[in-house]
């Protein structure tokens, strides 16, 4: 990975002093993003990247979100043909299945036992921001109107937001407060993406892309503290655990603003 974020500064300093008199432009994005195979799909923890300890569980169980994003263009000498440097922010939260499966097990929780409660906290969300460097290539039918292709690769820093849960029971008479705290370690990946769209009035961009964010695995400290709350005594165990794989891949509608 060093290696990578040496060759994309090479490259940076080769686009800025070869092209420091060149005509430039940029783009801000904003779009929905929707996730696709194994990010978008969830059946149970068992498979849940986020929470088994299985090395092959790889469901996400993420669902639609969001990006917004920069992209800068640097003209290499040839019509329509520019170097194509983006930076890209992704958020995306639990899906569908995967928020009914959290308000399930909250429910069923408190029938097994009798005054008992359990509830979540907080639950992980997914955050991406890759850099990447690539081609664009624009052919303009006339002057307000163009047609775009795009091609990039680089590099993405997965964050993922923590998990809490507390649960309160009482077993032999005692009652106990424990609140689990699952954090999640930031990964650097490799990642590419493609495009294609339109350009209206030198000014509208209208397009759709392809992200896939790269392949990395899942790991972290979790923390468990049990409080008995009969005597306000709190015990406080930590375990690092290794889990699943994450690969983000989407699809983008975008839409933006040259500038």
């Amino acid at each position: 990975m060093n290696k990578l974020f040496r060759m994309f500064a090479l490259a940076l300093l080769m686009i800025i002093g070869s092209q420091a008199m060149a005509q430039t432009r940029g783009a801000l994005f904003v779009s929905a993003s929707f996730p696709m195979k194994d990010y978008k799909e969830f059946t149970d923890f068992k498979d849940f990247a986020l929470t088994s300890t299985d090395a092959s569980a790889t469901f996400g169980g993420a669902g639609v979100g969001f990006n917004a994003g920069l992209k800068w263009y640097f003209n290499v000498g040839v019509k329509g043909l520019d170097v194509m440097l983006s930076l890209d922010g992704f958020y995306n939260g639990p899906c569908k299945d995967l928020k009914n499966t959290y308000r399930e097990q909250e429910r069923e929780f408190g029938s097994q036992y009798l005054g008992g409660s359990f509830k979540y906290n907080a639950t992980p969300k997914y955050i991406n921001v890759p850099l990447m460097l690539g081609l664009n290539y624009m052919y303009h039918i006339n002057p307000n109107f163009g047609v775009y292709v795009e091609a990039g690769a680089g590099a993405n820093l997965r964050f993922i937001t923590s998990m809490e849960s507390v649960a309160k029971m009482t077993i032999i008479g005692v009652d106990n407060q424990i609140t689990t705290t699952q954090k999640y370690d930031k990964a650097f990946s490799f990642a590419y993406q493609a495009g294609i769209g339109i350009e209206v009035a030198q000014n509208l961009v209208i397009g759709c892309s392809f992200y896939d964010l790269g392949g990395a695995a899942v790991g972290g400290e979790q923390t468990i503290k049990t409080k008995t709350l009969n005597d306000n005594v709190t015990t406080t165990m930590n375990d690092y655990r290794e889990l699943g794989t994450v690969r983000p891949m989407m699809i983008l509608g975008r839409i933006g603003f040259s500038f």
